[in-house]
This record gives structure tokens, C-alpha cells and sequence, in this order.
């Protein structure tokens, strides 16, 4: 699989995830300070919510935008059937059930991206199979969830 086609599709993926947080965030915050949404009596706090979601929702957009930055300056490694897992692996998992592509990156856990009609998804040494992976080689195993490490690029 081409891994350039895989880190475009990642950065374009934060990149949207960053424009919507950014354009809800914004939104709220404008909802949270319109003069019909004052409080009518001590117990009104919708103001107040809005504008603690818009803060999280701004922060949320600061960190796609700081991932997708982490992803651009990102240098491709090669990996080969003995090379150990490592950031940059794309790695095929035969589980109990099927078989699925995670690609191991510095950012953005949990993104679904689609490659040569695949779906990977991405995963961060800090997520629980990101770090049973680290240092797994084509042949081994993880414990949970029960896979074997059929292929690394």
C-alpha cells in the first residue's frame, strides 16, 4: 500500500475534523453570547455551558490541527518482514474474525482513513494495541485482542 496516499488521507481527515470543531466552536460561542440566550433567573446557565463546550471544542480544534501538523513534517520509514514495529509501521492484523490495517502514527488516534479500498485506522503508541505492537515483528502475537502480526510496511 502507498504510504504517501495514507498520511495525505490522515492530514486531510484532521484537517476536516479541525474545521468542523473550529466552525462549531465558533457557533457556540455565538450562541452562548447572543443577547437571547441571557439567563432569566439564577438557575439559567445554558450561557455559561455554551460557552465551557465552545472552549472544548477549541481546544479540540487546536489539537487536529497540531496532529496534522505532526503528520506533514512526518518522515516515512521503510519496514521490512524483520524490522521491529515502530512509528510509521502499517501493519495487517489476522484477528480471531478478520483482518484489519492500523497504521501506527505520532497523532490522531482513532481516525478511519480509506487506502486502495481498505480501511485503516490509525494508532498512537499511547492507545493499549499501539503499545502491544511496539517492537512486534511479521509472525507475533498480541494478547489483547488475540491477533497475529501478518504483515508490516
Amino acid at each position: 500500500m502507498n504510504k504517501t496516499a495514507i498520511l495525505e488521507a490522515i492530514v486531510d481527515a484532521l484537517r476536516a475534523e479541525f474545521d468542523t470543531l473550529q466552525s462549531t466552536s465558533q457557533k457556540t460561542r455565538a450562541a452562548g453570547n447572543d443577547a437571547e440566550s441571557k439567563a432569566e433567573g439564577k438557575y439559567d446557565t445554558r450561557s455559561t455551558e455554551d460557552n465551557y463546550l465552545a472552549d472544548r471544542l477549541a481546544r479540540q480544534a487546536h489539537a487536529a490541527a497540531q496532529a496534522a501538523a505532526a503528520y506533514e513534517k512526518f518522515a516515512i520509514p521503510a519496514f521490512g518482514p524483520e524490522t521491529p514495529i515502530d512509528l510509521g509501521a502499517l501493519v495487517q492484523l489476522a484477528l480471531p474474525d478478520e483482518t484489519r490495517w492500523f497504521f501506527l502514527g505520532p497523532a490522531g488516534g482513532g481516525i478511519e482513513v480509506i487506502c486502495d479500498v481498505n480501511p485503516i485506522t490509525v494508532l498512537t503508541p499511547e492507545s493499549p494495541l499501539g503499545r502491544q505492537l511496539m517492537g512486534l515483528k511479521t509472525g507475533d502475537s498480541t494478547a489483547t485482542p488475540k491477533a497475529k502480526v501478518r504483515s508490516v510496511e
